[in-house]
């Protein structure tokens, strides 16, 4: 039985704080505002050798089942959850998702830990994650290339600290997709060797170069990170 990876996700958590700015006349406050973006890394990479070679994914999806966001305090009364189940899709060239998710109200308050859980689209036989690419051997020839993940899986993205929101702040929370990472264990000569298909595409998938597919999935598996970074302005 094939073990199911847990999906990498470099995890950024910003949380800005904006002064609120007096005025004789009193202003209606809002509530703290919740940002989730997504930062895909389009930029190529050279794959381990000696010889001068580039990978690089411009174009694709990435297809999310939920988002489940949860904050919790000291104080038992304060308490944010709540999930977002969609057919969230991705733009690999943009990093917009459609439907936008980038901007939900939660409670003021002080929280001590802060939890994201995402879930992988796995129905209909749709991949979760189809990027299209190009790699470019020593030679300087182009070759396409498309990856597919199709393995629907849950990660959850956690970090305890204290994080203070006002009624005009923003908590923006990003997570990076960077495919450089996934690929950064196989060879130029697995690339070269590699199956294609009738019209010249070089597809890594779990039915097809799968020797590839395997290491992709292996780092995808092991390299996950998180970090929270406070401004107060």
């Amino acid at each position: 039985m094939r073990k199911q990876p847990f999906f990498l996700a470099i995890f950024s958590l910003f949380i800005i704080g904006i002064g609120l700015v007096a005025c004789e006349k009193e202003e209606e406050i809002s509530n703290p505002t919740l940002q989730l973006e997504f930062n895909t890394v389009t930029s190529g990479s050279t794959l381990k050798s000696t010889s001068d070679n580039n990978l690089q994914f411009s174009s694709g999806h990435i297809i999310l089942e939920s988002i489940e966001f949860e904050a919790e305090s000291d104080v038992d009364s304060l308490e944010v959850e709540f999930e977002i189940e969609s057919f969230i899709t991705i733009d690999f060239a943009t990093g917009e998702s459609n439907p936008d998710v980038s901007s939900i109200q939660i409670r003021p308050g002080t929280y001590t830990e802060i939890e994201i859980e995402l879930e992988l689209w796995d129905k209909n036989h749709e991949p979760a994650i189809a990027l299209d690419g190009i790699w470019t051997d020593a030679g300087g020839n182009e070759h396409p290339i498309r990856f597919l993940f199709d393995s629907g899986q849950e990660f959850s993205l956690e970090k305890e600290g204290e994080f203070t929101l006002t009624e005009s702040s923003t908590m923006i929370a990003e997570i990076t997709f960077d495919p450089n990472i996934w690929f950064s264990g196989v060879s130029p000569d697995m690339i070269s060797n590699a199956n294609r298909d009738e019209n010249g595409v070089i597809i890594i998938s779990s039915d097809t170069n799968t020797d590839i597919y395997d290491i992709v999935e292996e780092k995808i598996d092991l390299i996950s990170e998180v970090e929270i970074t406070m401004y107060n302005l």
